[in-house]
């Protein structure tokens, strides 16, 4: 399954933002975008709908505002606690205004304040269709009493390493090359199985072609290194950089899973989206490979909404084929997809809802969370072990 820039396939347009296509640093407006930031890099001036642009691009527009980690907190309370400077944010953020990162951070300030939350952060999330681009924000947060289990990531590295083979180096090269083509018009990503076992650009563009040799045997030969620089430089790019190359050492399958599986604790966000989305590529490409979705299952409620969409990613494709998945998903899983399927996110709530029909053989509608917690709450421990 992949981005709506680059194929169709079985399901509504908005599930293909669970698989963007783009890594979360890209410079353009690709599909399911974590922009980190209301502001947006291609519209210009205000922009009340999703009307075209001079250049011919869609202009964004917000599809919706929510909420994620706490009961306490809803568009609601969001509109209540920030009043008109909301709106004002959002207006400076689609006009690409950079004073709309003051309002920003002022909000977070205060929503920490008002509630107490340790960990509160916006992810805006950009669809992009051919007629619009679409940004959903959620705010994301984490009760003090959840810390513990929602983020139960390594410390941030306090090292830097050396760049094993110069690997690094050439795929920062590779990926300002490949974005460049992107954003030219010229060049799709990748939207099959590739040499590696994830290629965000893939290597069949004739100026991308020689880094496939670079990365194929370098990350054979420099394999322990990168696993180093990945767990112990201090440097969040680096890390997200040396996890991609990873994904070249294709002779050895398992190590690299174990390895996605580790990064998935990665402090940064970036780290852990890069890892996620790799065990998503073995996961649809490489189902001989075994991704223990018992891993998976806790980063459906990580507290980024780049953490969640490529960990349903993950196990909804796995769950298609395996019964033992479907197993582990209902004894441990559910209230987290239940909780997902509410979500405002059009990924989060169409890929839970999705996982939840093939484990359930359900077919209550997407927006009857009553009917899910209820037959949830009635199912027995012997009908689990059956499913």
């Amino acid at each position: 399954m992949r981005s709506l820039l680059t194929l169709a396939f079985l399901v509504p347009a908005s599930v293909f933002a669970f698989k963007d296509t783009l890594p979360l640093q890209s410079k353009t407006s690709g599909p399911a975008k974590d922009a980190g930031s209301i502001v947006s890099p291609k519209s210009k001036g205000e922009v009340p709908e999703a009307a075209p642009a001079a250049d011919g691009m869609p202009k964004p527009y917000v599809g919706s505002i929510g909420a994620y980690g706490s009961p306490r907190v809803n568009e609601a309370v969001i509109r209540e606690l920030l009043g008109a400077e909301l709106d004002v944010w959002l207006k400076k953020g689609l006009a690409s205004d950079p004073s709309a990162m003051d309002l920003e951070k002022k909000f977070v300030k205060k929503i920490k304040k008002k509630f107490g939350f340790p960990v509160a952060d916006w992810s805006i999330i950009q669809y992009y269709e051919p007629s619009a681009l679409v940004l959903h924000l959620t705010l994301d947060v984490v009760e003090e009493k959840d810390v513990a289990r929602r983020m139960p990531f390594y410390p941030e590295p306090k090292e830097e390493l050396a760049d094993p083979g110069g690997l690094l180096k050439e795929w920062a090269d590779y990926e300002t090359l490949a974005f460049d083509l992107v954003e030219a018009g010229t060049l799709e990503p990748e939207a099959e199985k590739c040499a590696a076992l994830h290629c965000p650009f893939g290597h069949k563009n004739e100026k991308l072609k020689k880094w496939e040799k670079i990365f194929l045997d370098g990350a054979k030969k420099h394999s322990a290194a990168l696993m180093e620089v990945a767990k112990r430089d201090k440097r969040p790019e680096k890390r997200a950089a040396a996890t991609y190359v990873m994904a070249y050492w294709t002779d050895e399958k398992k190590k690299v899973v174990d390895f996605m599986i580790d990064r998935i604790k990665d402090f940064d966000p970036m780290v852990r989206n890069n890892a996620l989305r790799v065990l998503g590529d073995i996961a649809e490409f490489h189902p001989d490979v075994l991704v223990p979705i018992s891993a998976i299952i806790p980063a459906l409620d990580f507290p980024r909404v780049s953490d969640r969409s490529k960990a349903l990613y993950v196990a909804y494709v796995l769950s298609q084929g395996s019964n033992e998945v479907r197993q582990e998903i209902l004894r441990s899983g559910v209230p987290t997809l239940i909780g997902l399927m509410d979500c405002k996110q059009p990924d989060h709530k169409e890929l839970a809802y999705n996982i939840l029909k093939k484990v359930s053989g359900k077919d209550f509608t997407d927006t009857d969370t009553r009917a899910w917690t209820a037959w949830y709450g009635k199912l027995p421990a012997k009908e689990i072990s059956r499913k």
